[in-house]
Formats: C-alpha cells, structure tokens, sequence
C-alpha cells in the first residue's frame, strides 16, 4: 500500500487502548530490532520561524480540498502528489519560477498543494497564503502576469477567462504529454480568497472548456473549505505546538533527514492527501472514526475503538493485495498482523488498541521490527 507522504493538528489526545482490545502482547515476545521502546516527552513548540512555517503548512492540509473531491477518478499520484510548501522554492516545483518569485516579492508564507490524475486529466489544487487581503490579490495578478511571461516549449500562454469567477487570473496553452498523439490544454488560474490565494494547474486531453470548467469547479469547492482555516499570527509561528495530540511521543519517528512531511500528526481529512486511493480511505477513515493519523518511520491511525482498529489493518491489507503484493509471513507474535511482499519492499499492518500501525520497509524482518516497537510504544503504560 503506496501512502503519498504525511502533518497539522488533531483535537483528541492520547489513550490507553480501550477496555474492549485483545489482551496486550507482553514487549519480551516482540522482535523489536534497535529501536526505541521508550516514550519520549511530548514535542513543544516549533522554536524557530522555519520549523513553525513548516508546520503551518501542514496545518492547512486539512483545509486544502484533494483533487479527488472536484473529479472522483483524479487519485493516481502525480508528480509530488503532495507538497509543504513552507518556503517559495518548493512553490517553485509547480511551474516556473517566475511565478514562486512573484509570491516571494508579496510576503508569501507558505501553503499546501494536493495532486492527481487520472488517464484523461491532471489536477494540483493549491492553497498560498499571504500577509492580507491586499498582499494576496497583488500577489495573484503578479502571478498571472509571470506565467503569461514565460514560454512553454516556446508557446506563449495566452489569457483564459474561468467561467463564474470573474476575480480568477488564468492562462492556458497547449502541451502534449509523453505517449499522447494529441495537444492536451493546460490552464493556470490564480484566484485572490481573503489572505489566500486559491491556484490550480490542470491538463486534460478534453479541450479548453474541459479544463476551465475544471478550474471552476476546484475554485467553488475550495473556497468555502479553506474559509475553515485559522491561521496562526506570522509573529507566533515558532510558538506553533508540533504534537498537540501527543500522539508523536508514542510513535516510532523518522530520523535523520526527514521530509517535511513526515514526524507530524494530522487530522483524518488532512490524512487523505497521503493515501494511495484516497477515495477509498475517506469512507474506511468514516467508517471507523479516525481522528488522527501519526506519519514518522511507522504511521499510527487513531480509530474508534478496538474493532474498528483491525478494521482498518484489515482494509488496507485488502488494498495492497488487489495492487498485487503478495502475502508474506505476519509479525511473530502478533497473531492479528498482516504483511505482504511488493516489488520494492514489505508491508506490515497490525492493530494495537484503538490504534492500527502500518510500516514499509526494505527486508520483512526490519519491517515486521518496526511493527513490533510502534506496537510496544502503543501498548505500554
């Protein structure tokens, strides 16, 4: 099971697993391999600007729409398929840099973009936030004006109105993608929302109005979304708490060099952008009452209970089976865990209370490891 990568700030807080779990698995008949077994404090605040501009990123996840919520079949990866964008140059990523320089010279502060296609379609819905209203509308017709200034494949893009949205700044231009014998249309649309600015690249291979009226759509359906938001002051970002949950204290983190996604936890819709079929997990996410997903080295799904907790192992062993991986042997000693061999790697689930783990790794031993030291911190008072 494929997860595209994981931040922001649930509302509930660590428990012990309910009175209803299985009987925990003593930690002296786990594997658990080098790592660590004991709970560490819960994070404090972010302490810098850049690590607080980070994790505001992540924070608008959950108010940032996924390109499945505007066009149901728009859930393969693209690109990066998710991106925290907690400096201009990782704005850069999504087209030219003329126009991460744009929003650089208006005080951008960061956002968060969600990505997918499908055979016919290409959608990256994005959120920028800026300093206030103001800043945002000059900073989305400076934009504008970059993109209808830089030639693609030396094809100037033209001015492209969006249908319902007067306020929108877009440009489209012609492409054709690897494989298609055939022009597709790509319009890039800038739209001022309050401080934010709402921004979409989309191509598809079903003409000009197919593509705006795609636009459109992301615009009207995510306006009233990130209308949701509060944003912290610019002044108190490096007060940002990183686990308000606490649930990092009790997950197994990424160490190293860790992408910006990652050592974070995020409410259920946030968790979405990260799912490899996100339409599938936003039902099994309602099903079992998830409220928060931690992502480090292992990721922990807080559930209901812990019925819906294997529930949850059950449907994403299901998942990683019907994209051909292959049952592997299960984590020693946890009788209720699952793992499947894929071609560039093992897969292990397993519940643990009210909390399902999942784990990628390279070998199946260090994988089923993984498993067992997420189930440990999990399980233990």
């Amino acid at each position: 099971r494929t997860h595209v990568n994981q931040g922001a700030a649930a509302r509930s807080s660590v428990e012990a697993p309910t009175a209803s779990a299985l009987p925990a698995i003593s930690p002296d008949q786990l594997d658990v391999g080098t790592e660590l077994i004991a709970p560490r404090p819960v994070l404090g605040a972010a302490g810098s600007v850049e690590a607080g501009a980070a994790a505001e990123a992540r924070r608008m996840a959950e108010y940032v729409i996924g390109p499945w919520d505007v066009d149901a079949s728009l859930i393969d990866p693209y690109l990066g398929t998710y991106y925290v964008m907690d400096t201009p140059a990782v704005l850069a990523q999504l087209g030219p840099e003329a126009i991460a320089e744009a929003a650089q010279s208006h005080g951008f502060v960061g956002g968060f973009a969600s990505a997918r296609k499908s055979d016919q379609a290409v959608l990256v819905n994005a959120v920028l936030r800026f300093p206030d209203p103001a800043a945002a509308a000059a900073a989305a017709g400076a934009m504008a004006d970059a993109a209808a200034a830089s030639p693609i494949r030396g094809v100037r893009p033209e001015r492209t109105p969006i249908p319902g949205h007067p306020e929108a700044t877009a440009v489209s231009y012609p492409f054709t993608p690897e494989g298609s014998d055939h022009p597709w249309t790509v319009v890039r649309s800038f739209n001022p929302h309050g401080t934010f600015v709402l921004t979409q690249l989309t191509q598809t291979s079903a003409g000009p109005d197919a593509a705006t009226g795609l636009v459109a759509k992301a615009i009207a359906t995510q306006g009233p979304v990130i209308d949701g938001f509060t944003p912290t002051d610019v002044a108190a970002l490096a007060q940002i708490p990183l686990d308000p949950t606490g649930l990092l204290a009790r997950t197994v983190l990424v160490t190293g060099e860790v992408k910006p996604t990652k050592n974070s936890v995020y409410p259920a819709r946030a968790a979405m952008h990260f799912q490899s079929d996100p339409v599938a997990s936003k039902k099994l996410f309602a099903d079992t009452g998830v409220t928060a997903v931690a992502m480090g080295q292992a990721n922990v799904y807080q559930s209901r209970d812990s019925q819906t907790a294997q529930a949850i192992t059950k449907g994403f062993d299901n998942e990683v089976l019907l994209q051909g991986a292959k049952p592997a042997d299960q984590v020693p000693a946890l009788p209720q865990s699952h793992c499947a061999a894929r071609p560039k790697g093992f897969y292990c689930v397993a519940p643990a209370g009210q909390y399902a783990i999942e784990a990628n790794g390279v070998g199946l031993p260090e994988t089923q490891q993984l498993v067992a030291a997420q189930y440990v911190l999990l399980t233990q008072k």
